[in-house]
């Protein structure tokens, strides 16, 4: 797995920034090809596409639901989940960043070690309780799994401290029954706990078709298409640089020392009977880069199911926009569920290091549709003017109320719907039905 182009690709740095991700031409020399690295642009398309299939799901905060003796702490810890001030929120969605990016992402739940709280008020008071940090598939040096899918151990890589660039690595193994870690600095060691299970969480970005721990991201596709972009601007760049001032053509053999224009000159034979005039390169090759790239773009969004999003043809129906959406809806609600079961485990490992129990629950939304306000206002005048049932007015101030007023309380919802009912009331008595006529 190519995780460090993933991570280039999100934040333009290594290979984007360096140029290293050309592609070098076979007659280039290393005056043009480093004179083209350092020149290079990076049309980052990849991060708006990561961050449009999870800002949708931490959009708004999920119901978190927990009780039991744990209740005080759990709230502590949801405030600050690693000791430094990071609440669960911004937690859960750091780990779905880069288990969208890389395909997974591990939480790590671990506890101090010099941790010696004797009740419940000093835990919360001293915040000697578990902390969190979220590890990428790239420090798992390796792993086990059991029949069902579930980690046996993990062992990470992490760094241990940076002195002067040198870096220094530990080595931490966890399993269902203690921990040992070795390293750089010395610091060996080992613990045992009675969790049983191993206290990290794996977040995956999608539902797995084989059991592995590090499957395959989905953006990786994406990702090397923003690579070939990436190319694909650098020859465009390089034509334009090269072929955009147009070159003068005068009736002398000594133009090459002539600085005319813009320092470019061609001579021909003065016997020839055309006047001075500027000529230019065709623009067909650029032409073609342009045209691909923007091919290259409109592909990115249509790997993600997010096309929608970026301009397509005039061809394209709202039906089929509207079943990309309904696909679209569902994988973000797919990884929705997924963080759900995620975090459920990490606050079940968090009551396991306190030897306690807790009953935690919490719900992600799963519906992630965008309602065309105006539209609906439209729709709704339509269905009022056809003149039907008093209860089919009720029908359509409820979905004009669900579209225009999406965040409003239940209590204010109530005082519409029944001041409704009232109009349609008085209406009734100021006109009532006339009796039949008597024979």
């Amino acid at each position: 797995m190519n995780y460090q182009l993933l991570k280039d690709a999100y934040y333009g740095t290594g290979g984007f920034a360096s140029g290293m991700y050309l592609t070098r031409h076979k007659r280039e020399t290393d005056d043009d090809y480093k004179f083209r690295q350092a020149n290079a642009y990076y049309l980052n398309y990849f991060a708006p596409i990561v961050n449009a299939l999870v800002d949708p799901i931490f959009k708004k905060p999920p119901i978190r639901n927990y009780s039991g003796e744990l209740e005080d702490v759990i709230g502590g810890f949801l405030h600050n989940t690693d000791g430094s001030g990071t609440d669960m929120g911004t937690m859960m969605k750091q780990a779905a960043i880069m288990a969208k990016v890389y395909g997974v992402s591990f939480i790590v739940i671990d506890m101090s070690r010099e941790a010696a709280a004797r009740s419940m008020a000093e835990l919360a008071q001293q915040r000697a309780y578990p902390y969190i940090r979220v590890v990428p598939p790239e420090d798992v040096v390796e792993y086990g799994m059991d029949k069902s899918g579930n980690l046996t151990y993990i062992e990470l890589q992490e760094i241990a401290s940076i002195d002067n660039g040198c870096i220094r690595y530990d080595r931490i193994r966890y399993g269902l029954d203690g921990w040992t870690s070795q390293g750089d600095t010395g610091l060996n060691g080992s613990g045992q706990y009675n969790l049983g299970r191993v206290p990290v969480v794996p977040l995956f970005s999608r539902l797995l078709e084989q059991k592995t721990m590090l499957p395959q991201s989905d953006m990786l596709p994406i990702a090397k298409t923003a690579q070939a972009l990436y190319n694909h601007c650098s020859w465009l760049g390089e034509i334009l640089r090269n072929q955009t001032f147009p070159l003068l053509t005068i009736p002398s053999l000594d133009a090459q020392d002539m600085t005319i224009g813009n320092n470019n000159a061609l001579g021909y034979s003065p016997d020839c009977s055309h006047q001075p005039e500027f000529i230019a390169p065709p623009d067909g090759p650029a032409s073609v880069l342009q045209t691909q790239i923007t091919s290259l773009i409109q592909e990115m969004y249509r790997m993600a199911s997010l096309s929608f999003m970026h301009q397509q043809g005039a061809n394209e129906s709202g039906l089929s926009r509207q079943w990309e959406f309904e696909r679209t809806n569902q994988q973000l609600a797919n990884f929705a569920a997924n963080c759900s079961r995620a975090e459920e485990s990490v606050l079940d490992i968090f009551a396991r290091w306190l030897n306690r129990e807790t009953d935690y629950n919490v719900t992600y939304p799963d519906d992630f549709g965008i309602i065309d306000v105006a539209g609906e206002l439209q729709e709704a005048q339509q269905v009022l003017d056809m003149g039907l049932t008093d209860g089919l007015r009720q029908e359509v101030l409820q979905r004009v109320i669900a579209a225009y007023c999406p965040n409003i309380t239940d209590e204010r919802y109530d005082e519409l719907m029944a001041g409704l009912e009232r109009e349609q009331a008085d209406e009734l008595h100021a006109n009532p039905e006339p009796e039949p006529d008597e024979e």
